[in-house]
C-alpha cells in the first residue's frame, strides 16, 4: 500500500470531493504529487495523500479500508502464540505481534492497527503507558485497545478507560470470548460505525 500511487479520481473518491477539487489542491501545492509528462495526468503518492488527510482531519480509514489490522502485544510466548492463532481463522484480520512495549511502538508506527490487544504487564514498560502513547498519535487516536492481564485488581481494571483502553479481558480467558470482544470492538470502530467508549 505504501508504494501505491493514486489518480486524481481515486483521491477524490477517498476524500469525498470532486476530481476538480483534487486538481485544484494539486495545482495550489496543497497536496504533493507529480504529472505524467508535461501537462499529463496527476499522480499522488500514498505518503503524500496520507499526510494531506491527516492535516485536514480526513479519516485515514478511508485510505486503508479492507483488512482489519490487529496488533497483539504480550511478553508471554504462550499468549503470543494462541491469540494470533485464534484470530487468524478470520481472513479479514491481518495480525502482527510484539513482545515488548518498545517493539509495540515500532509496530504501531509501521502498521497503524485498527485494534491492539495489549498486556498490561510487559517486561520493559507498563501497558497503560503504551496505550497513552498510542492515543497521543493522530494516526491511532481512534484505534481500539483491548487490555489483557491476570495480575490487576478489579479497582485497577475499572480505571483502565482513563488510560485510553476500550475494554478489558482477564487472563486466563476463553478463546470464544476473545473472538467476541475483538469482533465487537472492530464493529464499533470509527471505520465500521460510531465510536463507543466502555
Amino acid at each position: 500500500m505504501r508504494d501505491k500511487v493514486f489518480t486524481s479520481g481515486e483521491v477524490a473518491a477517498i476524500c469525498g470531493v470532486s476530481a476538480d477539487t483534487v486538481s485544484r489542491w494539486f495545482d495550489l501545492g496543497q497536496i504533493e504529487g507529480y504529472r505524467l509528462g508535461p501537462g499529463g495526468d496527476r499522480r499522488i503518492p500514498y505518503e503524500s495523500l496520507k499526510k494531506f488527510m491527516l492535516s485536514h482531519g480526513i479519516p485515514l480509514e478511508r485510505l486503508e479500508e479492507g483488512e482489519q489490522r490487529i496488533l497483539v502485544v504480550d511478553d508471554d510466548p504462550y499468549y503470543l502464540d494462541i491469540i494470533p492463532a485464534a484470530l487468524a481463522e478470520n481472513k479479514e484480520y491481518s495480525i502482527s505481534i510484539a513482545s515488548t512495549g518498545f517493539d509495540a511502538g515500532a509496530q504501531v508506527v509501521e502498521h497503524n492497527p485498527h485494534l491492539i490487544i495489549l498486556d498490561i504487564h510487559l517486561s520493559d514498560m507498563d501497558g497503560r503507558m503504551v496505550c497513552e502513547r498510542v492515543r497521543a498519535r493522530p494516526e491511532t487516536r481512534t484505534t481500539r485497545i483491548l487490555a489483557i492481564s491476570g495480575y490487576i485488581t478489579e479497582e485497577d481494571a475499572a480505571q483502565l478507560p482513563e488510560h485510553g483502553f476500550d475494554d478489558y479481558l482477564k487472563k486466563p480467558f476463553h478463546i470464544a470470548e476473545l473472538r467476541e470482544r475483538v469482533a465487537a470492538l472492530l464493529q464499533t470502530s470509527p471505520a465500521r460505525g460510531s465510536r463507543r467508549r466502555r
